[in-house]
């Protein structure tokens, strides 16, 4: 036993600590890619030209369009559909039956990576997350079911989240709260081994990897700033949703927009750049302009411009197909809030609050996009090490979550899910019985017949077979009736076709357990067939006490999963 129990433990160890360290490189060289192109970017003075009111530089658009080149290439090379975000990681941790395509996660961290690196308006940390997930579902079917899947997911989750913030806590949260959305005893070993590794990592390989965003000013007291955010809160809540309302329409309007894919996304890099050629704080993850919003080193008039054109051009290369997270564009949407907020606070003479309003703002808006308050203010925690700040951003962010729940949903991800018709909110257990096929449980004890045999005869052959019912099928195999022994007896010598019920309850194989379940409330008889989706022929058949069987055994998994 203790044996058994040491080989867990030493593989759990191994397992985690690998994540950790694969999700530490992989952010980081996202990260210093994306800077390095930017440099690049931000460098390139053939492309400078002169206004009378400035020099400007047309970096923005040519980067960006040979990004949006790349991304379309790649998608036509691999040959997807789509790309894939965290809303996919969240999905396969509630239904087993999904599972991460390896393919698509590391072709969407790519093509996260192009965008960004060309100067896109998004996100890294949503496609870290989704990576992070794909890696964990990679090694769940090396180690087959040493760990729930659930379990293998979160470890990579939680290792991305604490690579790229460098914030530990924060990705053993985010993992619970944002994906997993349950805790269980055995999840938290390597989940918290995985996210500890992560940083470990970070910190050792990469120290000198750019933060977040840094901090000068101290809090005043909390009795000054609490009547503050909670006046900020609904404003905070109020641009969280317009922001995702925007995303939401803008990939609305991408699909009806009689235009090709390729059209779409290069028409984004174009008008992205253009806007980026004037406001080059909104290109790109956004760190710099983040930084000097919260310093307060520009005006109200900035302020509003950024606010918006950081809102609207995310929206655009999002819905237009330059693919990446959501994550960053909402810390630097929350910062522009906040930092506005003072500005206008200033005017009326209530001054030094610039910093704890920007980064309690900051906090309020990207907990409501991604659906993680406590992880929200655990990253200001361990990014700021001031209890204070994290205190101050818990107040703004509770009631900006609230609000945002009630008007628009949990998280933008989980509006994603509904938007493909998956409803979280009906709880694991429903999505597990959504996921199941009847056609899992087909049994082939039945008795067929055809159209031209007389009831007597297919009643003999029911008594002699244990049977009440039988199945009237063409030469092909096709369903044509159903037929009970108080029909034969009903129909003696004539042919069972003129006494069959031609309409009987039946299934396809692809039906779910939860459609079946609803069929059978109201049925009688010995059992309902099964048939194929495509030809209609009979497959087997399935008991209403199979059905009842399956429902229990996958109530029971869930259970499981959620206790052990």
């Amino acid at each position: 036993m203790s044996g058994r129990v040491f080989k867990e433990l030493l593989l759990i160890l191994v397992i985690g600590s690998f994540i950790g360290l694969l999700m530490a490189v992989i952010a980081n060289q996202f990260v210093l890619g994306v800077q390095f192109a930017k440099e690049v970017r931000e460098s390139s003075q053939w492309l400078e030209f002169n206004l009378p009111w400035g020099r400007y530089s047309l970096a923005p658009v040519v980067f960006l369009t040979g990004a949006a080149l790349a991304v379309v290439w790649l998608r036509k090379l691999l040959r997807l559909t789509a790309w894939a975000g965290p809303a996919d990681s969240i999905y396969a941790a509630h239904a087993p039956h999904h599972e991460l395509n390896l393919k698509q996660g590391a072709a969407s961290t790519l093509a996260a990576f192009i965008s960004a690196a060309g100067g896109a308006s998004v996100g890294q940390y949503g496609p870290l997350v989704h990576f992070g997930a794909t890696v964990g579902s990679g090694f769940r079917r090396v180690f087959k079911d040493f760990l729930s899947p659930d379990i293998f997911l979160g470890c990579g989750v939680a290792a991305a989240i604490a690579a790229g913030f460098n914030a530990p806590l924060a990705g053993v949260v985010f993992a619970h709260e944002a994906v997993l959305r349950h805790f269980s005893p055995r999840a938290i070993a390597p989940i918290f081994i995985a996210s500890v590794s992560a940083s470990t990592f970070d910190s050792l390989f990469f120290s000198a990897t750019e933060k977040t965003f840094s901090l000068q000013q101290a809090v005043p007291p909390l009795a000054e700033v609490v009547p503050v955010l909670l006046l900020l809160a609904p404003f905070a809540s109020l641009v969280a949703i317009s922001f995702m309302l925007a995303l939401r329409s803008t990939t609305a309007l991408g699909k009806r927009l009689p235009m090709p894919a390729t059209s779409l996304t290069l028409l984004a890099a174009v008008i992205c750049g253009c806007v980026g050629v004037f406001m080059p704080q909104i290109l790109g993850i956004g760190v710099d302009g983040i930084n000097m919003m919260i310093a307060g080193e520009a005006d109200l008039s900035l302020l509003l411009a950024l606010l918006l054109g950081k809102l609207t051009m995310t929206a655009l290369c999002i819905g237009f197909g330059l693919f990446g997270g959501v994550f960053s564009p909402a810390l630097f949407v929350g910062v522009a809030t906040g930092a506005i907020a003072a500005q206008v606070l200033a005017s009326f003479g209530l001054v030094g609050m610039q910093e704890v309003i920007s980064v309690a703002a900051m906090a309020a808006v990207s907990a409501a996009v991604i659906g993680a308050p406590i992880t929200s203010v655990l990253i200001v925690l361990e990014l700021t090490g001031s209890y204070e700040f994290a205190v101050a951003a818990m107040i703004a962010v509770i009631v900006c979550t609230l609000l945002t729940n009630r008007l628009f949903g949990q998280s933008f991800f989980d509006r994603q899910l509904l938007d493909r018709g998956i409803d979280l909110r009906k709880g694991r257990e429903s999505l597990a019985l959504d996921g199941t096929r009847v056609g899992d449980y087909i049994s082939a004890h039945f008795l067929t017949a055809a159209a031209s045999m007389s009831g007597q005869r297919l009643m003999q052959a029911m008594a002699e077979g244990g049977f009440t019912e039988a199945y009237v099928v063409d030469p092909e195999g096709r369903l044509q009736g159903k037929v009970s022994v108080f029909d034969c007896a009903q129909a003696t010598d004539k042919p069972v076709s003129s006494c069959m019920d031609v309409n009987p309850l039946r299934f396809s194989e692809t039906e779910s357990l939860t459609n079946a379940m609803h069929k059978v409330s109201r049925f009688v008889g010995e059992s309902i067939p099964i048939l194929a989706e495509d030809s209609g022929r009979l497959l087997g058949v399935v008991t209403e006490g199979d059905l009842f069987q399956a429902v229990l055994k996958v109530q029971d998994s869930v259970r499981q999963l959620e206790r052990n």
